[in-house]
């Protein structure tokens, strides 16, 4: 136990868009792992608006209220997504009323909220994740976002991150943080372990400790999200797409 852990290489007048793309700015050094962003949901119709009014209408500037929906509930996340919000606010003239919910909760309940009323935006994670909501029709199509000024500085892996099936955007970046599988030194040492560099040598390891008495790969997954990260990004590898 005492041995160095090591990293294995690896709706009102304002437009919804006009938030998302304010948020652009918000994407953060690029390490390597998870995107986290907004999406424009997916509005139901109503006497008072249509998906295709609030998608491509915005407002003078100064004007209306977009409500945001997001799951930073913790003191640092939460107060670092308020600042890019008052620097939004502040640059825009706009309104944004921000609905937090507790992290996990946000996510056992995504299904019901999207399906429900939704926030105009709202935080979730990229990939095929992503693609999964898009797929079924629960957020809208912000293609156009990403072709204006602020985008340009996003990767083109940060723009396949954001894309759907389809080929169309639903999502914009925000922050990004690594995420990774860490190995024992010794333990490698000891039983002659070559690091993996790709998905079928870490298979072939994981066959041969299980060989040698060992179990491959552990996680703490409690609160379910680890185990959901995990298999999203073995589903975006092996392109394993949502039905």
């Amino acid at each position: 136990m005492s041995d160095q852990n090591t990293q294995l290489p690896s709706e009102g007048g304002l437009s919804r868009r006009q938030l998302l793309l304010g948020s652009a700015g918000g994407a953060a050094l690029i390490l390597g792992g998870n995107v986290t962003g907004a999406f424009a949901a997916r509005k139901k119709k109503s006497a008072k608006t249509t998906r295709k009014a609030t998608a491509t209408t915005a407002a003078p500037k100064g004007l209306g209220t977009v409500s945001f929906g997001s799951n930073a509930s913790d003191a640092d996340p939460k107060a670092a997504y308020q600042a890019a919000i008052n620097a939004f606010q502040t640059s825009s003239g706009a309104s944004v009323k921000v609905n937090t919910v507790d992290h996990n909760s946000f996510q056992e309940n995504i299904n019901t909220y999207l399906q429900g009323s939704p926030d105009d935006v709202f935080t979730w994670f990229s990939g095929y994740r992503m693609q999964f909501f898009a797929a079924k029709g629960l957020a809208g199509d912000i293609s156009d976002v990403w072709t204006k000024p602020g985008t340009a500085d996003l990767s083109p892996a940060l723009k396949a991150a954001s894309t759907g099936v389809d080929g169309k955007q639903y999502f914009i970046p925000f922050y990004y943080y690594p995420w990774a599988l860490f190995y024992r030194k010794s333990v490698f040492a000891e039983k002659g372990y070559k690091i993996p560099t790709t998905l079928d040598a870490l298979f072939k390891l994981g066959d041969q400790m299980k060989k040698d008495g060992l179990t491959p790969i552990s996680m703490a997954d409690k609160d379910g999200w680890p185990g959901m990260g995990t298999f999203d990004y073995i589903n975006m590898r092996l392109k394993i797409l949502p039905h």
